[in-house]
């Protein structure tokens, strides 16, 4: 018997045509949480290949814009080869993100520094797809049981990533959003930009860790885009 053809079917939300639910529930998610996007603002040829990109995203209206894309799995290579030449061809950061619409780990705010950097596991190997597997090399600990989220293209990098743990996250010192490893709060720009590392710490306590991947805002963000309805003439709110 002949495979049939599937393919996921349009979404509307804010006057734009999505080309899958997914896509139109992270357009929730971004704007449950004050985030600037454009959806699909402009086609290149990567390598003479057409590429229309989701996103273009900005997290405030000033800087830190980066493309996203939304995939339902894990990337292909050919995926992977034109986010990486998008990034590169327009000097902005590009993400291939294909976690699913909730909180991709646990709370964290347990784990001390040493906990943080240090006290690897022996016997794992990194995987792109499903993260750190048994082999011989040595992830910390509390890492072992989580899956990638993402690839991030820089343009200054003009090589393949490996997959990452890349989360969306909140400062927890100014509430600025943005994708982060680990959801960490680190250098956030708003807040810190003129700042010595001695004065961030003594206002608002160590750079690492400090995860923001699990505050009220974010995780009000997810519900909102799982829960959101876009039949009957909803309007996905």
């Amino acid at each position: 018997m002949a495979a049939k053809s599937i393919r996921p079917i349009e979404t509307r939300y804010k006057g734009y045509r999505f080309r899958s639910r997914l896509e139109a529930r992270w357009a929730v998610f971004m704007d449950h949480l004050g985030i600037l996007w454009d959806y699909e603002p402009q086609g290149y040829l990567v390598d003479g290949q057409p590429y229309l990109p989701d996103f273009l995203v900005r997290p405030d209206d000033k800087d830190g814009a980066f493309w996203l894309e939304i995939k339902g799995s894990f990337p292909t290579e050919g995926e992977r080869l034109k986010a990486r030449g998008l990034a590169e061809g327009t000097g902005i950061t590009a993400f291939i993100y294909w976690a699913k619409l909730e909180p991709p780990a646990p709370s964290l705010a347990h784990l001390a520094h040493d906990e943080y950097v240090g006290a690897h596991e022996p016997g794992y190997v990194w995987t792109d797809d499903q993260g750190w597997r048994q082999y011989p090399t040595q992830p910390p600990a509390w890492q072992i049981d989580l899956t990638p989220t993402a690839f991030s293209y820089s343009p200054k990098r003009a090589k393949e990533e490996k997959s990452d743990f890349l989360w969306w996250a909140e400062c927890t010192a100014c509430g600025y959003i943005k994708i982060s490893r680990h959801g960490q709060r680190a250098w956030c720009p708003p807040k810190f930009k003129e700042l010595p590392l001695e004065e961030i710490e003594r206002r608002f306590g160590p750079l690492y860790p400090c995860f923001g991947h699990r505050t009220p805002r974010i995780l009000a963000a997810y519900e909102a885009a799982r829960s959101a309805r876009f039949e009957h003439g909803e309007s996905g709110a």
